[in-house]
This record gives structure tokens, sequence and C-alpha cells, in this order.
């Protein structure tokens, strides 16, 4: 580095264009998030928000009560515990909300908070990754540039963020400057690059844990070169001062974790790709929306930035450079990953296809050097090499095309109208060619559904659950009003999701014997549904349509439901406690909420774990003699 590059004018130069990445950026923000939403006191909803939301909610009820960052949980799934494994992908979010909502602001601005933090540090972020692996100021604002392209411009990208999918998304590009810290300790052995490394690791595995399969393998490439040109001091930096800096910051959620473990389920459910998926991508044809997302498949960026990276690493490896190690190992890992992990069962568990996301922000820092050398090319090229440029320009404007036409897809609402056909009828597509074309900006998708949680409020008596089909809907409810829920999402990987019915049969199909017996079993008065299935509509038996709104159909159910199984009585929950009153000291006592091995009965009472048909956890069972009334918590 000269020192013209350090004069005022360059640092002011610097400063600007960072800038002017960043409002860029700023501007795409405002358009597809708004800016309302940042300082409106209710927490961003939407599909995965929302679980995020419930279980939010629970940590900071259990921090702010309890001084634990875990509760047994009264108001979803009969009892369950929350923040235990569940949100091991939401503990970052969480700290943070809790954090700012101990300084002052409500819990929904500070839960917003999040996102906006995670929407902003994406051009910072890659702009100081790229400058640490050595590029200098121009290819590091390609970078950030392109860092902000994939960011609203890829269709898998765009569908983490406005679904809720933010901390992986977060995690995605806070893992890149992780590399990138611990790729100049590994050359420098500077103290400072160490404890950059060390930060931002535990950070980024604090956001999302998935962040340990996108680092691992380039960083053990990075520490195996390094290994023997290594002193026992820098070799207890990495040891201790790193990987034990994340073990640390990140040890009290996996202690709590591994306590629970027991519980969990199946998890390889999204995410699931294949071969196919590499085609898919290149052709932009949408395979399984449960694996790329329900938008379509928009991914020319994501295409040229990997091209560009490829050429960038080729020339990096002729020339012996330092960085093709950690950058190709892991590019390569996260597509062998991406695209073709589902083929084990025990990778499948992570939701393989997820790391395309990591694979293209890694891709930025080389595929900005490439634009760079050829912006460079071009300049210094004389004029008597007009048919080489030819070649160069011709499939460079081809590939700018592409881009630009995926780009507009994004933009639904500022697309001409196609006219009309010939007869005044209107056309059946829309200016893109499709019938359909979603807005995907967050407000499109944001529906306001406060007076079903006005309904579910009004007609919740503390002595009954309702059935939610809908999961975002089902978590919706829990977080939003005190009612007791079975639902949210369906596919939880803990067992306490068997008292979903949705999750033991597909769209609720069952005999009226069997809808019986699960609403006794688990004392369900109301039951919310969201299909148009007439199977709900046609059950008079045991069932009796009440109301209906937001295409959704409220019923009421035609069984006796009693929280209370046996034993007599009256339960009163809230999180970490059952209160009972009023029981038969002479005969046990079974309670409608699930068993958990942490609960403890008082005064003068024991609980025993229930078997109940179809469900893996069971049921509170309190032998007699007992109080008549007495009080079951979460004893920790």
């Amino acid at each position: 580095m000269d020192s013209t590059t350090r004069t005022p004018t360059a640092i002011l130069w610097r400063v600007v264009s960072l800038g002017l990445v960043l409002a860029a950026h700023l501007g795409l923000l405002a358009y597809f998030v708004g800016v309302e939403v940042w300082f409106m006191d209710r927490p961003m909803t939407v599909v995965d928000f929302d679980t995020h939301i419930a279980q939010a909610w629970r940590v900071l009820d259990g921090l702010e009560g309890w001084g634990r960052a875990w509760v047994y949980d009264v108001q979803l799934l009969a009892g369950q515990p929350a923040g235990v494994i569940f949100d091991a992908d939401n503990k970052g979010w969480e700290l943070w909300t809790y954090a700012l909502h101990r300084l002052g602001l409500s819990r929904a601005v500070a839960f917003n908070s999040f996102v906006l933090l995670a929407h902003v540090a994406v051009v910072p972020t890659l702009y100081a990754a790229a400058r640490l692996f050595r590029l200098e100021h121009r290819p590091a604002l390609i970078a950030a540039g392109l860092g902000s392209g994939i960011w609203f411009f890829d269709s898998f990208a765009h569908w983490c963020w406005i679904v809720g999918m933010v901390a992986y998304a977060f995690a995605s590009y806070l893992v890149v400057l992780a590399l990138a810290f611990f790729y100049r300790y590994t050359e420098e052995f500077r103290p400072a690059h160490g404890v950059g490394a060390a930060i931002t690791l535990a950070l980024a595995h604090l956001v999302h844990p998935y962040s340990f399969f996108i680092a691992a393998l380039p960083m053990f490439a990075l520490y195996g070169r390094a290994f023997r040109a290594m002193r026992a001091r820098q070799h207890a930096w990495v040891v201790l001062g790193i990987a034990g800096f994340v073990l640390l910051v990140n040890g009290w959620w996996l202690r709590t974790a591994s306590r629970f473990w027991h519980y969990i389920l199946d998890s390889a459910y999204f995410g699931e790709s294949g071969v196919s998926f590499i085609f898919g991508d290149l052709l932009a044809l949408l395979l399984d929306p449960k694996t790329s997302g329900l938008i379509g498949t928009r991914t020319s960026l994501r295409i040229a930035v990997a091209v560009a990276c490829v050429l960038t690493l080729l020339r990096w490896r002729r020339e012996r450079d330092a960085r093709v190690l950690p950058l190709a190992t892991g590019v390569a890992a996260m597509f062998l990953l991406g695209y073709f992990g589902s083929y084990s069962h025990a990778i499948a568990q992570i939701q393989p296809y997820r790391h395309v996301l990591p694979l293209a922000l890694l891709c930025v820092i080389p595929a900005a050097a490439c634009l760079d050398y050829a912006a460079s090319w071009l300049r210094d090229r004389p004029w008597r090499g007009r048919r080489e440029l030819v070649l160069v320009l011709i499939p460079l404007a081809l590939a700018l095309q592409d881009v630009a036409r995926d780009i507009t897809y994004y933009f639904a609402p500022q697309l001409p109208t196609p006219a009309p056909m010939s007869d005044g009828a209107p056309t059946p597509l829309g200016a893109a060619g499709y019938g359909i074309h979603p807005d995907f900006r967050w407000s499109a998708f944001n529906a306001d559904v406060r007076s079903v949680e006005d309904w579910v409020r009004k007609h919740d008596d503390g002595q009954s659950r309702f059935l939610v089909e809908f999961p975002p809907l089902g978590d919706r409810l829990s977080w939003a009003t005190d009612a007791q829920i079975l639902g949210g999402f369906t596919l939880r990987n803990l067992q306490h999701s068997d008292a979903n019915l949705f999750r033991r049969r597909r769209l609720g199909i069952a005999s009226d014997a069997e809808l019986r017996e699960y609403f006794e079993t688990y004392a369900v008065r109301w039951v919310i549904i969201s299909s148009i299935e007439p199977y709900w509509t046609n059950r008079p038996e045991v069932l009796e349509l009440v109301h209906s709104e937001h295409l959704l159909k409220f019923y009421r159910t035609r069984v006796d439901v009693d929280l209370v199984a046996e034993g007599g009585g009256v339960v009163t929950a809230e999180t970490n406690r059952l209160t009972v009153e009023g029981s038969d000291p002479a005969v046990d006592v079974v309670l409608r909420y699930h068993w958990l091995e942490t609960l403890v009965c008082a005064p003068d009472c024991t609980i025993e774990r229930e078997p109940v048909p179809r469900d893996r956890v069971g049921f509170i069972r309190v032998p007699a003699p007992h109080p008549a009334d007495f009080v079951i918590e979460n004893g920790y």
C-alpha cells in the first residue's frame, strides 16, 4: 500500500464510495421491507417470523422471571420445554431482543431491530472480509455490492429473510468475515486477527449453529497448512483462544440442549436437494418449494458470481496465491453440501440446500477480484485488440441481460400491465410472462389477523385448548394471546409435537371417532381451520361452525372437555407453573399436560409420567394421597 492511499482525499473517497454502496443497499431495504416497520410496536410477522417470536417471548419470560433461558411452556403443544433445542437457530436473536428490552425498548422494537441489523450489516461485513482477504478498496467495494445483490436478488437469499430465516442468512455472511480473520491470522499470526476470528466466529454460532458446517472445513484446511509453522503459543491461540471462546460463548445453550436431546425427532423434511437441483438452479426451474422456497428460482446473479469466482481461483492457483485454499475449500464444501448432502440421512438433518447461500457469499470475494481484473484489462486493452474486446463484451452483455431480467422479477408492482386482448378481455399473463406474479415485499406477505387474536381472547376460558391448522397462525396465537394452542410449526423436532393432530394426520384427515378421542385427550374446545376441504365442514357429530373470517373457519367441538382427566378439581396454567385446586386427595390426579423430568410437586406430593396413546411424552399423574390444592412447578 503506497502513501497516496493514506491521504485524506483517498480516505474520504473510500468512505464516500462505501457510503454510496450502503445507501443503495438501504434504498432497496426501504423498498422491500419498508421504513415504518422499524418503528412499529409490534413484531414482524409472516411464516417463520411467528415461530421465532414465540420462541423469543418464552425465553424472555424465563430470563425475566427465573433468570433462566428456557421454560416449561404451557401455551403450546399441551406443555413443552421452550428454549431448549428447537430454538437453537434463534439464540442470538433472543439475547439481542432481551438486551435491548432491558435497555428500555419494547419487546417488539427490540425484536425487529435484529432484522434491521442483519440487513444493514451485509455491506460493511463483506467489505471488511474482502479487505482482510487482501483485496484493494475497489474490488472490496465490488464484493460488498455483489453481496447486496445476492441478498436482494438471489431467490433463495430473498426467500430466507422475507419469511423469517433471518438468522441463517445473517450467519451466512458473518462466517465469511470469521474465515477472513482466521486466514490473516494463519498468515501473520497477529493477535488482533485471532481476536477478530474468535469474536466473529462465536457470534456467528450464536446467531445460527449451522455456522459450524460453513466454517469447519476451510478453517481446518488453514490450520493444517500453518500447523508446522506455528509455535506453541500460536497453537494455543487457535485451540483455546478461538475454538475455546466459541464454546464458551455458546456453551450455556449447548448444555441445555444436550440435557433434553432425548426428545429430539428426525428433522430431514426441508432443504432436501440432489443433483436435479443443479439443473433446476441453472435452468430457473422451481422443483420443490420445501427446499428452495415458494418463490420463482432466480439464480442468474448467483451463477454469474460463481463463474467469476472459479475463474479467479484458477488464476490465483497458477499464481500460487494463499487465498485459494480457504476460499476454494469453502466453496467446494458448500457446493457438495448444498447439492449432495441430502444423500446422507445424517447430513439431511441440517437442510443441506440452504448452504447455497453461504456458497454464493463466499464466491463474492474472488468474483469481485475477477470483475476488477476484467475492468482493468478492458481499460488498458489497445484498440487493435477490439476483436478480443467483442468476444468479451458479448457474453458479458448477455449475462447482464439475464441478471437484469431476474431483478425485474422482484419489482412486480412497477412492471407494466399488458395490453388487453383484441376482444377487450385482460391478457391472462403478466408482464413477466406468468399468470401470477407475486410481490416479494414484506408488506405484501404480512397479513393483519389481529381480529382473529381478539376472537381467541374472547373465547379463551383457560380451561380448554385451540387446535389451529395453519402453522404460522398457531405460533402467532401462542405469543399474541394467553390461549393454549395445539399447532404451530408442524414438524417441530421435539416429541411434544405428537400433541398436534396435523403432525399425526396430514390435513387432519381422521374419522369422527378418532377426532372425538383426540379432542377429549387434549381438551380441545375450539378448532381453527384454514383449508377448504369438505371433510371439515361435514362433521356435525363432532364440530359446529361458529364463525368465519380471513378464509378461516372456526368450530366448536361437540365434546365435553376438561384439562383435568382424573381426580377432579380445576387447573390454572401459566409459564413454569400448574396450580390445581379442589381435587380429591384420595384419588390420583391426571392432568392433560405433558410430563417433564424437571417438574416438581408441592406440598407433599409427587408426579409420575402417565402414558398416552400416540404421544411419546405422556401426561402428568399425581399419585394419592396428595393435598386438595397443590402446585406443579418447573424445578430446573
